[in-house]
C-alpha cells in the first residue's frame, strides 16, 4: 500500500538518552538538506517532538502540503544510494555535500560504546510507513564518494525571482527561463532590493557555482537588477516614420548612405 507521505522523523539514538549535540546538530543539517532540495524557501514545521531517544517530525506548513515531496525526495534518494545506487539530477553539489554532513555527524563518537545509527522515517497521515532508513558508516562513504566536481567564478544570471527567506538566512529562489532552479544566497544590504524585485524578471550578478556540464546552481548575489518588458515589440516599429527616407525609396536610401554610421 502507497503511504501519502506528510512528514519525516528523525530518531536519534534510539534506546538510550540523546545525546544533545548530535540531535540538533542532526536537526540543523537536515534543515538544510530541505532547503537545497526545495524549489522556494519552506517554512518547516516541528509537527511533533519528543523526549528520551530524541525524535523530531519534520512537516511541511500546513497551508503548503504539496513540499512534502521534498520530504519523500530526502528519504528514497538516501535510500536508493544506500543500495549501491547513485542521486539525481535534482542534487545539485551543494545538496551531495549537506547530504554527506548530515549523515556523516550522526556517525559513532570517539569512546562511544552504546551508538545506534540515527534514523530517517516517513510519516502519513495514517502513521508511520513501515520502512526506516540508517544513516550507517557505509552511507556516509557513499555520499562522499558521489560529491560532484564544480567551479566558482564571477557571473550574471538572469530569470524570475520566486521566493525569498531572511529568517534562517538570507535566501532566495531563482527560476530560469528553462525551469531550473538557481538558489541564491546574499548579505543583509541586499534585502530590500530582492523584496522588492520578488516575482519580478531580473538579472542577478556576483559569485556563480557551476556543476561539472556548466550549469549554475548557486550564486552568492551582490547586485541585483530588475528586467523591464518593454512596451513595444520590433514588429510595432515597422512602418512607425514613414519620412525618415526623406523623397528617397529605401533602396535609393540605403544605397546612398551605406557605409555611413
Amino acid at each position: 500500500m502507497m503511504i501519502i507521505v506528510n512528514a519525516l522523523e528523525l530518531l536519534v539514538d534510539e534506546g538510550r538518552q540523546a545525546n544533545a549535540g548530535r540531535f540538533f546538530q542532526l536537526g540543523q543539517d537536515l534543515l538544510a538538506l530541505l532547503d537545497e532540495l526545495s524549489d522556494v524557501p519552506v517554512a518547516w514545521q516541528i509537527a511533533d517532538l519528543w523526549m528520551g531517544s530524541a525524535a523530531a517530525r519534520v512537516a511541511p506548513p500546513e497551508d503548503n502540503p504539496e513540499e512534502a515531496r521534498v520530504l519523500e525526495l530526502v528519504y528514497s534518494s538516501l535510500s536508493t544510494v544506500q543500495k549501491g545506487g547513485s542521486l539525481s539530477d535534482d542534487w545539485s553539489p551543494d545538496a551531495v555535500r549537506v547530504a554527506h554532513r548530515f549523515v556523516e555527524r550522526g556517525q559513532q563518537m570517539d569512546g562511544e560504546t552504546d551508538w545506534v545509527p540515527p534514523r530517517l522515517r516517513l510519516v502519513g497521515k495514517t502513521g508511520h510507513s513501515g520502512q526506516v532508513l540508517d544513516l550507517t558508516p557505509e552511507l556516509s562513504e557513499q555520499l562522499g564518494h558521489l560529491q560532484p566536481f564544480e567551479r566558482k567564478m564571477p557571473g550574471s544570471v538572469r530569470g524570475e525571482l520566486v521566493g525569498l527567506n531572511v529568517s534562517r538566512g538570507n535566501r532566495a529562489s531563482l527560476r530560469l527561463p528553462n525551469k531550473r532552479i538557481v538558489r541564491v544566497g546574499f548579505e543583509t544590504p541586499l534585502r530590500a532590493d530582492l523584496k522588492n524585485a520578488l516575482y519580478q524578471h531580473v538579472e542577478l550578478r556576483g559569485l556563480v557555482k557551476q556543476d561539472g556540464d556548466g550549469r549554475i546552481f548557486h550564486m552568492r548575489a551582490d547586485e541585483v537588477e530588475p528586467l523591464v518588458k518593454p512596451d513595444v515589440r520590433w514588429v510595432d516599429l515597422f512602418g512607425i516614420d514613414p519620412d525618415f527616407t526623406g523623397d528617397l525609396t529605401t533602396e535609393r536610401y540605403l544605397e546612398a548612405n551605406r557605409g555611413d554610421a
